[in-house]
């Protein structure tokens, strides 16, 4: 399992979110989705084969069974100097804060759809949780919390830290919070460094620390601080300066501002994907995603397009298993949607976390590397290309 420790902060009546932890991953997800992909999430929740791509694929973005919210972290092994890199999808109103040792910052989506990917370097914790949830350092937002092993719970929000967090309970009385974990920083310019992924590319990315070292503010000065790293779709976390009405906090344990004194964070839009997708067809053709592909026996444009007209595909079907206007296949900024059109015989897509058969008109969200098989041996390959039309 993933170096580091999980905890989650349950509630007493119903949850908003879903709470995974995996071998590979955390993530959050709308309680409200179905048993099904509840059931796909915690199989792939023990698998050490686990991407964020096949997490992702878990979780239909049309149809009955949508998924309008989800947030899902992929924590790498760490390197030779204890460094963990992260790379996360926020989907909706979930959201991710990042904390590493050149500062912190909210990751969310920003009305960005279908999702936002980004990859984080140096992380030392992580907070899956609303976008309208207050901010904070991990300890003092993992106050009240379980440990969580690998499964599913119902909670407010998860964290992750590279280090433990001891729990402490809430009280009337104003006791000291304990502090964020993280760690010293290194001489020099920051060590962390946050970069967006590379959008429509796909690939892959797969101990317990030591006491954590409680970061004083106040003996830092600020030309020495780590300089924050704004990226689109993450805004820093930054903490109150000191004023005549916040007093300076001194050296030793940590007594922590309140929720109120944390400034408000707004998502930034990222702009569009510069990658495109591309279907390999049965004929060996390659057709860049830049229009929806109609594919079947006999394709028809069956209603009224708005925007680009989709591309009719005929594929050869002796024994009819290909309905006339079998299934749909277009890309949806950061992924590609395979839709199938209530065909007779189905539509089958296989990926990361294994085959799917999709009922009429269900639609599934896939990445590079996924097989589309509509019959008759036709199975269509979606591929990462750059540039448009047909190769």
């Amino acid at each position: 399992m993933t170096s580091g420790f999980i905890r989650y902060a349950p509630t007493s009546g119903p949850s908003r979110w879903l709470l995974i932890a995996g071998r590979r991953f955390v993530a959050a997800v709308e309680s409200t989705v179905s048993d099904a992909i509840v059931d796909q999430v915690f199989w792939l929740a023990d698998s050490e084969l686990a991407t964020i791509e096949s997490v992702v694929g878990a979780f239909p973005l049309a149809g009955t069974d949508s998924v309008r919210s989800f947030a899902v972290a992929e924590l790498a092994e760490p390197n030779a100097a204890g460094e963990v890199t992260v790379t996360a999808v926020v989907r909706g109103s979930a959201a991710i804060d990042v904390f590493s040792v050149g500062g912190s910052r909210r990751f969310s989506a920003g009305g960005v759809q279908p999702w936002v990917l980004a990859e984080f370097r140096s992380v030392t914790g992580l907070v899956l949780q609303g976008d309208d949830a207050q901010t904070g350092p991990v300890a003092r937002l993992s106050i009240g919390s379980l440990p969580l092993g690998i499964g599913v719970a119902d909670g407010e929000l998860l964290t992750w830290s590279l280090q433990p967090i001891e729990r402490a309970e809430r009280s009337a009385s104003a006791a000291p919070e304990p502090a964020a974990v993280t760690a010293e920083a290194p001489d020099g310019p920051a060590a962390d460094e946050t970069i967006i992924r590379e959008r429509g590319r796909s690939s892959s990315l797969f101990g317990h620390g030591a006491e954590p070292v409680v970061a004083d503010p106040e003996q830092v000065p600020p030309a020495a601080r780590p300089a924050a790293h704004e990226l689109p779709g993450a805004v820093d976390i930054e903490e109150p300066e000191p004023s005549r009405d916040t007093p300076v906090i001194p050296a030793g344990p940590l007594t922590l501002p309140s929720a109120d004194a944390f400034p408000p964070t707004e998502p930034v839009v990222l702009p569009p994907p510069p990658a495109a997708f591309a279907a390999r067809l049965p004929s060996g053709d390659t057709l860049t995603l830049d229009a929806p592909l109609l594919v079947g026996r006999r394709p028809t444009s069956q209603r009224v397009e708005s925007g680009i007209t989709p591309r009719l595909v005929t594929v050869a079907s002796p024994t009819q298993e290909v309905s006339s206007t079998h299934a749909r296949i277009e890309q949806s900024g950061d992924a590609v949607v395979v839709t199938d059109l209530r065909s007779t015989n189905g539509t089958v897509v296989t990926g990361p976390a294994g085959s799917r058969r999709l009922r009429p008109g269900e639609s599934v969200v896939v990445l590079a590397g996924a097989r589309v098989e509509i019959g008759d041996g036709n199975i269509i390959e979606i591929t990462a290309r750059r540039g448009e039309g047909r190769e």
